[in-house]
């Protein structure tokens, strides 16, 4: 059944959403519709097709299930097999941050199957890999304590009538869900001992995984340190245990991670052993942090996940010159607008750099190939 929902103001700013078609973003504000009050509805072409486009002759099944696709492929909506007759259904991952529902209804539809470890990443991903019980920031990787690990903990226990359904379910470490449900309710949560070690399993499996794409994928890096640096980069004033909780916006301190050096060693020289993310990151802030209210691990963040992703080092370095010379924000989203316009300028064929001649897998690869087909529509319409 239809429902009455709002769309906000920011929707039409978010970077995301300005690389994918307008029908894709047509069809998203359409699942707010047709959504259950916990953001699950029916995913089938021929179904979101009567649903949501139901005057539009032009538009086929296979036309709809690509929009469907550029939703899924880009994190927006997660999909997913539910109940008993093995129904399509899809899950708006981010829906209650979109829409506030007065007196929600029950979820009818299934929710997706908590074990399955894409189901577990997905509510992580939603609740910005923080933990939603001591506010820190939960391993993306595997680490070697696994108290430090993704878990999923119902805020309404199943005991008590709790469902799995996405507004019962948050994203929180092994270790404070068992300690959540060791003491009383009316108690102020207290996160475990075993937490002490938290930020060296977290510096580790970082670095680990930049390092290790370092490594492959830049061999032949030709980043050049910015003129006025010689070489050296000042240390970063941030710690991997920075985050905010959930109640109270609570900001915890720790000493600034030292960067795992690897065995092999990548060909960009790692001065001081300073990862090239931490270095890059210092050199964007020294030459436009003035004026601007950049938030260094934001910026890292961004950098490291798209070395992580193949990006090459000397485009990533562009594309920041870029948006620091426009005085734009640093995410994932306006990455992919400065690596737009780059590849506009140089007439090249993709988005992001191909590596070996073959293209990158992932996410941003994923929209930056939707860009693509956006800037595409947008030539057919001109012509």
């Amino acid at each position: 059944m239809p429902r009455i929902r709002t769309v906000k103001p920011e929707f039409w700013e978010d970077e995301l959403l300005g690389v994918v078609p307008r029908d894709a973003r047509l069809l998203f504000i359409a699942t707010f519709n047709m959504a259950d009050d916990e953001g699950i509805l029916r995913w089938t072409p021929a179904y979101i097709k009567a649903q949501a486009f139901m005057y539009d002759d032009d538009l086929t099944l296979k036309d709809v299930d690509q929009l469907m696709r550029c939703l899924t492929d880009t994190g927006l909506l997660f999909s997913y097999v539910g109940g008993v007759a093995k129904q399509q259904m899809a899950v708006v991952v981010n829906f209650r941050k979109h829409q506030r529902i007065n007196r929600p209804q029950k979820g009818k539809l299934p929710p997706p199957v908590l074990g399955a470890w894409p189901v577990r990443e997905m509510y992580a991903r939603r609740d910005g890999w923080t933990c939603q019980l001591c506010g820190s920031e939960i391993p993306r990787r595997i680490v070697v304590n696994d108290d430090h690990n993704l878990a999923i903990d119902h805020i309404r226990p199943v005991a008590a009538g709790g469902s799995d359904h996405p507004s019962n379910v948050r994203a929180v470490h092994r270790a404070c869900g068992r300690s959540r449900y060791s003491s009383a309710d009316d108690e102020e949560f207290i996160p475990p001992a075993a937490l002490s070690g938290l930020e060296d399993s977290l510096n580790d499996s970082l670095n680990r995984s930049v390092n290790d794409s370092v490594n492959e994928s830049h061999a032949q890096s030709n980043f050049n340190p910015p003129v006025g640096t010689d070489g050296d980069f000042s240390s970063l004033n941030h710690s991997l245990m920075e985050g905010k909780g959930r109640e109270g916006n609570r900001e915890r301190k720790g000493t600034p991670p030292t960067p795992r050096q690897s065995s092999s060693g990548p060909t960009v020289s790692q001065t001081g052993e300073r990862a090239i993310e931490d270095r890059m990151t210092d050199a964007f802030l020294e030459r436009y942090r003035a004026g601007n209210a950049y938030n260094p691990r934001q910026v890292r963040k961004a950098v490291a996940d798209a070395l992580a992703n193949g990006t090459d080092s000397g485009e990533l370095w562009k594309a920041l010159e870029r948006l620091g010379s426009l005085s734009k924000p640093v995410s994932a989203g306006t990455l992919q607008f400065a690596f737009s316009e780059l590849r506009t300028a140089q007439n090249a064929s993709n988005v992001i750099t191909l590596r070996n001649g073959q293209p990158l897998t992932g996410t941003d690869a994923k929209v930056a190939g939707w860009a693509a087909i956006a800037a595409s529509f947008e030539d057919e319409d001109s012509a």
